[in-house]
């Protein structure tokens, strides 16, 4: 327990420093938000082109981590679009929202500086196979289904389309692709450039959960209660839970790939369900409700999955 408090922790306290900073007004809304825009536009890109193009790229094993985590993922997704449906009168475009809601994972502001910090090195390109996919099937997945909810006058494949183009404009997205097919040509970065991005990328981890931090100081609990709980649990123990099920017992991975995984889909729900409920003005209070409930809520669950997955 201690040793994985040691992981906890740290992330944990960067998180309170954020919102502190936020919220006795050291950084107002305008800088937060300025910091969060380098963090997305600089720092997290830097970070996951130089390890896509220094390392082997992905492999079976890696494919075989995100084929796990997205079979646990979609399932949930699809159980949560039933919940929604069945408990809450939910048309198909709040449906698609709360599937979104319980599967869609902090993988990168959190995902990557705890999963580093838990297990090292090692650990990064599992996780990395996650985040490749995790936004290009999650995002578009939701904008079909809210758009197709909505009767916007748009086939799904038209707004596929629309979905695809924006996510490649995306920097994350831009920079995974970039490091993958720098990866695929053989070349090694120069080594000023190596280092270059080195120095950027070591500041994403504690600059992202600065920045998250300051964001929920923005958010309040709001809407309806009972279903943001509902989804809350669902994506810290249902979530976790599958993920483990497919990674363990379907693909048979190793230990730490099915820790990597498991962590993974422990993430509580990341903002950009938030951002994209604001782009359609749908679901904003209960998607600001599930980030809030559920990032302060995994301080629990992620303690208990790293203690249970000590590899």
């Amino acid at each position: 327990m201690e040793a994985t408090l040691t992981v906890v922790l740290p992330v944990f306290g960067l998180l309170a420093v954020g919102w502190a900073v936020a919220r006795f007004g050291i950084v107002d809304d305008r800088g937060a938000r300025g910091v969060g825009q380098v963090v997305l536009h600089v720092l997290i890109p830097a970070l996951l082109f130089r390890s896509l193009a220094t390392e082997r790229g992905l492999g079976p094993m890696e494919l075989k981590v995100a084929g796990a985590f997205f079979l646990g993922c979609l399932s949930l997704y699809g159980i949560g679009m039933l919940v929604a449906r069945r408990f809450f009168a939910a048309r198909l475009d709040g449906q698609a929202f709360m599937g979104m809601s319980v599967t869609f994972g902090n993988t990168v502001q959190m995902g990557i500086p705890l999963v580093l910090l838990a297990y090292g090195p090692k650990g990064e390109a599992p996780l990395l196979a996650i985040i490749t996919f995790h936004s290009l099937i999650l995002i578009s997945l939701t904008t079909v289904l809210v758009e197709i909810g909505q009767n916007r006058g748009r086939g799904p494949i038209d707004t596929l389309r629309q979905s695809v183009v924006a996510l490649l404009t995306h920097p994350i997205i831009l920079a995974i692709l970039a490091g993958i097919v720098f990866g695929l040509t053989g070349l090694k970065l120069p080594e000023v450039i190596d280092r270059f991005l080195l120095m950027l990328g070591a500041g994403a981890g504690p600059m992202a959960l600065l920045s998250l931090g300051a964001g929920l100081n923005g958010m309040h609990i709001a809407g309806d209660l009972r279903e943001s709980l509902v989804v809350t649990a669902m994506k810290l123990v249902a979530l976790p839970l599958l993920v483990w099920l497919a990674a363990d017992k379907v693909f048979a991975l190793p230990p730490l790939e099915v820790a990597v995984a498991t962590v993974a889909a422990a993430m509580p729900t990341g903002a950009n369900v938030f951002i994209l409920a604001r782009r359609y003005d749908l679901y904003l209070r209960r998607a600001a409700s599930a980030v809030l409930i559920s990032t302060v809520g995994s301080v629990v669950t992620i303690t208990v999955i790293l203690t249970l997955l000590r590899v």
